[in-house]
């Protein structure tokens, strides 16, 4: 079954994702766009099945009238910069992010963000009423229609505009591990922290010779074993870890500890609060209802504005795009950043408004040299908080169905929630939550649990999961 989301559009290949139901996409996204929208970026990450995906959705795009600006396997935030930077249109990012080696994706593109649900679910409800018949897929006129761009070299000189990198090239003797996970993090990464004078091990960094991953897709500890052990032993100041298009990051720190999801983001996000605690600069920083609590308590220890959004990159794009319409914050008094702390990814508007996990890993570079302080050091600085996490397979269940019942337990219960979207909240303020997130990228629910003791955080995380499995049990 095909997912249709505010994250894309997601399936099984071959069993979901056909090169059929491809072109399909394509001719319902091109026709979907308007006739001076007609020019669009297509990237896609290093899983083999993007190729067969990359070529079906250039055929049905094409067929529709497009011009096709190619950049090939490439990491997903380099593709928005290059989208951004050139001002084409529309853009196709084909990946899975970090899903399993089986499951592909297509993140589709309007001006300005990702399609929202209802765009999305307008191009499926459209699929059934193509006919490929009635369409042109002439393979000898692609050759006109088709511009191969590499557009990392601008991305990275921009990167460099945006870190302290006369500074940082001075003073770097950081031993850096990478874990590309023999994703598309691979074409840049590795090169761009060397070049701020990073000493750097690449590990993990190719597909075998039968196509398959080193380890698997998602950077989470129990897939990241190698890095952590060079890491320890070989006594190097920090690891990363990209999933496969690199928009997300995993840290492990110079004591091998594999940290949390939101640490990356927290400690650019305390950097800056510090950097400019005694000045007039306004902060406001933008993340989602998933990240973690010790952003309110970054934000009232540095007096910094922090608003919440629903889990998904595209919700944080339009808050970010919002504020700066409506203040005018050209006028250089107001900063404006933020990201999914979940991710790992870091999103400054001013240089991409995109999840960027290369330019996180880039700031936490910065930050080390800088500082030179250790990464635990710092990571012991920032607020203390505990998170516990379960997923649940929901397969064909209804969502909404599964949230009526949920809601009708917590007012019988007595228990306060907020719902956003899908998403349903239970919180106590600044003190704990538990958020119940249908997932925007698998046919899974999945149960977060924050709190200032990770025996709460586990009590609470277990007792939502049993009542959850108990709803969907009698559905």
């Amino acid at each position: 079954m095909l997912l249709f989301t505010a994250s894309g559009i997601r399936g099984i290949v071959t069993k979901d994702l056909t090169p059929k139901i491809v072109k399909k996409i394509a001719i319902a996204y091109g026709s979907w766009l308007n006739d001076d929208q007609k020019k669009v970026i297509i990237g896609r990450d290093t899983r083999p099945s993007g190729k067969m995906i990359e070529t079906k959705m250039i055929e049905g795009l094409i067929a529709t009238g497009c011009e096709i600006i190619r950049v090939g396997i490439c990491p997903t935030p380099i593709i928005i910069y290059e989208k951004k930077r050139t001002r084409v249109p529309a853009g196709v990012i084909i990946s899975g992010s970090h899903n399993p080696p089986e499951w592909n994706g297509l993140k589709l593109i309007s001006s300005k963000t990702f399609l929202s649900s209802s765009d999305i679910e307008e191009i499926s409800n459209n699929l059934n009423k193509i006919n490929l018949y009635n369409h042109n897929f002439v393979k000898s006129n692609q050759s006109h229609s088709i511009k191969r761009v590499n557009p990392i070299p601008e991305y990275k000189k921009a990167l460099f505009n945006h870190v302290d990198y006369e500074n940082i090239i001075s003073q770097n003797n950081l031993k850096v591990v990478i874990d590309t996970g023999a994703g598309a993090g691979k074409k840049a990464s590795p090169q761009i922290l060397k070049e701020l004078g990073c000493e750097v091990k690449i590990i993990n960094n190719d597909l075998d010779k039968n196509n398959n991953f080193p380890r698997e897709i998602e950077p989470i500890e129990k897939n990241l074993k190698d890095l952590i052990e060079i890491v320890k032993k070989d006594k190097y100041n920090v690891g990363f870890a990209f999933d496969c298009d690199a928009d997300r990051l995993a840290i492990i720190g110079n004591d091998g500890i594999c940290y949390p999801e939101d640490i990356g983001l927290g400690l650019i996000t305390n950097y800056y609060l510090k950097r400019y605690e005694n000045t007039d600069k306004k902060i406001i920083f933008v993340t989602n209802l998933a990240s973690s609590l010790m952003f309110e308590a970054l934000a009232i220890k540095f007096n910094a504005q922090i608003m919440r959004t629903p889990v998904g990159e595209r919700y944080l794009v339009e808050k970010m795009e919002d504020l700066i319409q409506k203040k005018h914050l050209a006028k250089k008094n107001t900063l404006i950043f933020g990201g999914e702390g979940s991710c790992g990814g870091v999103m400054f508007p001013e240089f991409n408004n995109a999840r960027d996990g290369i330019f996180a890993a880039a700031k936490i570079i910065e930050i080390l040299v800088k500082t030179n302080e250790k990464i635990s050091t710092l990571v012991n600085l920032l607020p203390k908080f505990y998170t516990y996490r379960q997923k649940i397979n929901i397969s064909n269940k209804n969502i909404k169905l599964i949230n009526e019942q949920l809601k009708q337990y917590f007012d019988s219960d007595g228990q306060k929630f907020v719902q956003i979207g899908n998403d349903l909240k239970i919180e106590s303020k600044n003190e704990w939550f538990v958020l119940i997130h249908p997932s925007n990228t698998e046919p899974i629910i999945r149960i977060i649990s924050e709190a200032k003791t990770e025996i709460f955080a586990k009590k609470n995380c277990e007792k939502t999961t049993k009542l959850l499995n108990y709803i969907i049990s009698k559905l």
